[in-house]
């Protein structure tokens, strides 16, 4: 025991160190008394040649003043919440610039600033795709990661996040396009710059705001939904869905969790385009990180006689039942004994899955004592791997068993479902189970709280907590499905940052809406590119990149692609047709270096005054002319071309629409279409399926977007 001394020695030691943590926190917080948004940081890219906007906080009231090398200068006063705006003039020297701002005592420099050509490059996967990106790996990426040495084109990736109401706030960094430090660059974004740059000789600077299988309204904020009747409901209800998110983030915090290596929709696809394409190996892409999980639950397997945290089922009970959980799905153990007698004899273990399982995750490993038996998925070969699980019967070396009193133990991730689980020996004989099944749950699997990586599912590991499921709240998503919460999170913290103009890859997870007319994406991408306008103050040109061929689309991309093209008939916007570069089994085509040279030829066309064609073949007009259909385009360049290794694609059908291959012949600046099944065709389609493959182009090589018309007479 210490004497009275001592605990006044240790009280002092106390007093001083608290005294040291508050003097050293103050010092801290009194440093960040001039912040600035994180766009505004070394290696920044301005918009050339006019007017800028900087923003930060600083004291309330505050006089903030910006001074630069460019012998420019400008300033402005905070407001009650220490808020502030400055504007700035840039100019056409390319720098490197230095700039610094200053609030009394504080003073922040930035330093290797370029004046140049800036673009936001948005959207969802095809666009977030990097040159090291799941799934798929980004053409020519080795070699542009060896030799890229453009220390002019700077991205700025905007860190995912999701936010209930409009933020300032945003995270990321400006880096340089330079060997692997471009490795996280969105490709399509890069390839853009890199011809811009070549063709204009000034900075490009990219700012990059994606997130894979977002949805259009996640990106369109609260005001413009509002508008809309139909979204009516579910803005009401995402105002309880938020109070409900935010109890289930706090109860989910406390653990200690590990992203998921995919989703179950990522093993199924590798079961079925195995099939089809043996080529691809999908799964190699997550296995490893499958594999890693393997040591989840170990612990509580290799502790054979612990009763600590194992639950008894009923008979007839259920997971949820027994911890009053609510559609529980993560990782579970079940365990049982049973008896052998004769250890050299061959004993069968037999895996049945439940009939009636839900689709989804369901993986198993099992355990006797201890010793892994069997596994669905972490110790398989990708060849061998099957998401529709059969019955599975093991043979249980005798080496592993032991006379008398043997232990079962089952790891199932996902669906916390036994199915049936039978041993047999070699002559036929059942053996039974000494005891009731018990269960023990390890994890969980919920939505991320930050730092969101793919599939944007986590494990939450309960461990050894003493967890009091019944307190569990409602586990409502609010996800970067939700509306508005990626406009809130990943749009509105960059306005109102000088840009050119915004080039923009999404609509693959809103393929479906509204069946084929499409109308909520046909009425609302419209109006969310007005509302950035008005935000940003002009009138930004908005080039946005068709969907490109996919098995898994159910027959509506085409439509969709179809009322994609008509978006054209929005002021300064541009079309990237992807027809000719799909994948028809990964919704993540490699090809990205074409992506982003489409979108630079309609900026050099028609903002930078280059004389090139930006587009590919878009429908004018098709019409009847001495029995044949006449069909002309916009953007043919020096000439329309066929390519003849591929059926035409095209296909006439008469008021019945039951449509007919037709046949095509090229005139150069027209097509001539007819089909002699089909004596007074009334609609014309072209590429109209969910893998339609190219075949028209313009001499330049730019394929022709698909179409659906009724022919004129």
């Amino acid at each position: 025991m210490k004497n009275g001394s001592e605990d006044g020695i240790i009280l002092r030691v106390k007093k001083v160190l608290l005294t040291c943590a508050i003097f050293l926190s103050c010092e801290q917080d009194s440093s960040q008394r001039l912040t600035l948004c994180p766009l505004f940081s070394d290696g920044m890219v301005l918009q050339r040649d006019t007017i800028v906007s900087l923003w930060g906080q600083c004291d309330p009231d505050q006089l903030v003043t910006l001074n630069s090398s460019w012998g420019v200068s400008d300033s402005t006063r905070s407001d009650q919440n220490g808020d502030w705006i400055a504007k700035i003039s840039t100019t056409n020297e390319t720098g490197p610039h230095t700039l610094t701002i200053k609030s009394g005592e504080w003073a922040k420099e930035i330093r290797d600033v370029l004046f140049g050509e800036v673009w936001l490059a948005a959207g969802q996967s095809n666009m977030e795709m990097d040159f090291d990106y799941c799934c798929n790996t980004t053409d020519n990426a080795i070699q542009e990661l060896a030799n890229a040495n453009y220390s002019m084109i700077r991205m700025f990736n905007v860190k995912k996040s999701l936010e209930y109401e409009p933020t300032r706030n945003v995270e990321g960094q400006w880096a340089m396009a330079v060997g692997n430090d471009m490795e996280s660059f969105s490709a399509v974004g890069y390839f853009f710059a890199k011809r811009l740059h070549e063709d204009l000789g000034v900075p490009i600077g990219i700012i990059h705001s994606s997130w894979g299988g977002s949805t259009l309204e996640a990106w369109t904020s609260h005001d413009v939904l509002a508008t809309l009747d139909e979204y009516e409901d579910d803005l009401s209800d995402l105002a309880n869905d938020i109070k409900e998110n935010e109890k289930a983030r706090e109860w989910f915090s406390p653990y200690s969790s590990i992203a998921l290596p995919s989703a179950g929709w990522d093993l199924y696809l590798h079961d079925y385009i195995k099939k089809k394409s043996p080529d691809i190996d999908y799964l190699g892409y997550f296995l490893d990180g499958w594999q890693e999980l393997d040591e989840i639950g170990k612990e509580r397997i290799n502790d054979i006689d612990s009763d600590e945290n194992w639950m008894p089922l009923d008979k007839q009970g259920t997971v949820d039942e027994t911890f009053e959980t609510t559609n529980f799905k993560g990782v579970a153990l079940f365990r049982n004994q049973f008896q052998v007698h004769d250890v050299n004899a061959s004993h069968m273990l037999t895996i049945e899955p439940e009939k009636n399982l839900l689709w989804g995750l369901w993986e198993y490993d099992v355990y006797v004592n201890s010793q892994k038996v069997a596994s669905s998925l972490i110790d398989v070969k990708k060849d061998d791997y099957k998401f529709i699980k059969s019955n599975h019967t093991i043979n249980i070396h005798s080496s592993i068993l032991k006379s008398g009193e043997n232990q079962l133990v089952l790891r199932i991730i996902g669906h916390p479902s036994m199915g049936d689980i039978s041993i047999q020996t070699s002559n036929g004989k059942q053996i039974k189970f000494d005891i009731g099944w018990e269960c023990s749950l390890i994890a969980e699997e919920w939505y991320q709280l930050n730092d969101y990586k793919y599939p944007y599912t986590s494990l939450y590991f309960h461990g050894n907590h003493d967890v009091d499921y019944s307190s569990q709240p409602k586990k409502t998503i609010v996800s970067h499905g939700s509306l508005g919460t990626l406009f809130n999170g990943m749009m509105n913290p960059l306005i109102p940052y000088a840009i050119k103009g915004v080039i923009w890859y999404q609509g693959e997870s809103n393929v479906g809406n509204g069946g084929p007319e499409f109308k909520s994406f046909d009425t609302l991408m419209p109006l969310m590119i007005n509302d950035l306008r008005e935000r940003w103050g002009r009138e930004l040109p908005f080039y946005f990149a068709q969907i490109a061929p996919y098995f898994n689309y159910n027959g509506m991309s085409p439509y969709f692609r179809d009322v994609q093209r008509g978006l054209l008939r929005i002021p300064n916007t541009g079309m990237v047709v992807t027809l000719d570069i799909g994948e028809n089994y990964d919704i993540h085509p490699s090809n990205k270096h074409d992506v982003g040279e489409r979108f630079a030829r309609l900026a050099l066309s028609d903002q930078y005054g280059k004389d090139i064609v930006a587009s590919g073949p878009l429908l004018k007009s098709a019409k009847m002319n001495d029995g044949r259909v006449t069909v002309d385009f916009f953007h043919i360049g020096p000439g329309l071309v066929i390519d003849q290794s591929n059926r035409s694609a095209f296909e006439l059908a008469g008021k019945d629409r039951k449509f007919l291959e037709a046949t095509i012949i090229n005139h150069g600046e027209y097509l001539e279409a007819y089909s002699e099944g089909i004596s007074r065709p009334k609609y014309l389609r072209y590429a109209f399926s969910d893998t339609a493959y190219a075949t028209l182009f313009n001499l330049e090589g730019l394929p022709g977007s698909s179409f659906f018309t009724r022919i004129k007479d």
